[in-house]
């Protein structure tokens, strides 16, 4: 009889696991318990963060000095869904209007619906929920979802969230507000040149004023308190295109589920992943095509952006592009 045991404790343990990976999402290690111990979808945690953290990773070919520093405290927004014990943290240019309007769907599904709101042509600036459930610091967030929580957050490959705020901040918004991305009048070498003097002089004054700038290029390691919160995260990762659309909606169903969303809420959240892209979308735009004709074209931009992302690649397993 205790082999028996044993062996179906195996079995649930292993497809715990399968599952996970075959849902691509990355939990943290407190997510998945059975009996006395924990089962852990592999993520984006071990070794290299503790030694990134440490400032002893080895980052040859590129030269430290000329890295952007991982793990600053730059910014913090969370919505959260209480009834679910749920949280979203937002990391600019992933997802950030799309899912403060599938958490404020979440909260409030009778009310949004009755106010013929939709989770796929929802807006920033006329968003139904605006800042309701959000918060600034994690004590907030604790006190809200209870401690048997999820935490969610999407990251997006560096370059692909390089490029899609590129393209919509510096050619499409610029064209209405010179002033968009340090006035550089869509001059990618001038943008990055401004974004590493911005990024450098908020690390060394230890300083958090709003930059539009910052806040929607700073690197994704800069977010969400992931200096010494990473391993808390239930983490999922962005996918472009149309099969990367299915990809996420699956991903997030599963995350859902987890979380106890009901079947009926979670079937309006997939359907809206699957249909019309958000306004804010550049995937396939004339000017993502520019954005990556510039940046693929030109070794010393791709390797200044390799440099300022760097520590985004390595802390959420991306593969760093061919430098030749």
């Amino acid at each position: 009889m205790a082999y028996v045991v044993i062996s179906l404790s195996f079995l649930l343990l292993a497809s715990i696991v399968l599952l996970c990976l075959w849902n691509g999402v990355y939990l943290p290690s407190h997510s998945l318990s059975f009996g006395g111990g924990h089962a852990r979808c592999k993520g984006p945690h071990g070794q290299n963060v503790d030694q990134i953290r440490n400032g002893i990773y080895d980052t040859s070919p590129f030269n430290r000095d000329k890295l952007s520093p991982p793990f600053f405290r730059y910014r913090a927004e969370y919505q959260v869904a209480p009834a679910y014990n749920l949280s979203f943290c937002r990391i600019e240019k992933v997802m950030t209007t799309i899912f403060d309007a599938i958490m404020c769907y979440i909260n409030n599904p009778v009310e949004f619906e009755v106010h013929n709101r939709r989770i796929s042509t929802e807006l920033y600036q006329t968003r139904f929920c605006a800042d309701r459930n959000l918060f600034l610091d994690l004590e907030g967030v604790y006190e809200a979802i209870g401690p048997r929580r999820t935490e969610l957050v999407v990251v997006r490959h560096p370059i692909d969230r390089f490029l899609s705020g590129f393209a919509d901040k510096c050619l499409r918004e610029a064209l209405r507000q010179p002033e968009r991305c340090y006035a550089c009048n869509g001059d990618m070498d001038c943008f990055l040149t401004a974004l590493v003097k911005d990024m450098d002089d908020v690390f060394n004054k230890n300083a958090y004023e709003y930059s539009y700038e910052l806040h929607h290029f700073a690197p994704q390691t800069w977010y969400c308190d992931f200096t010494s919160h990473l391993d808390k995260y239930t983490i999922v990762k962005y996918e472009s295109g149309p099969h990367g659309a299915l990809n996420m909606a699956n991903q997030f169903d599963f995350v859902f589920r987890r979380a106890g969303v009901p079947s009926k809420i979670r079937r309006e959240i997939r359907k809206e992943l699957l249909v019309d892209r958000n306004k804010h979308a550049t995937f396939g735009t004339e000017q993502r095509r520019r954005a990556e004709h510039m940046l693929m074209s030109n070794l010393t931009l791709l390797t200044r952006v390799t440099q300022i992302f760097y520590y985004d690649f390595i802390v959420f397993d991306y593969q760093l592009p061919v430098l030749i």
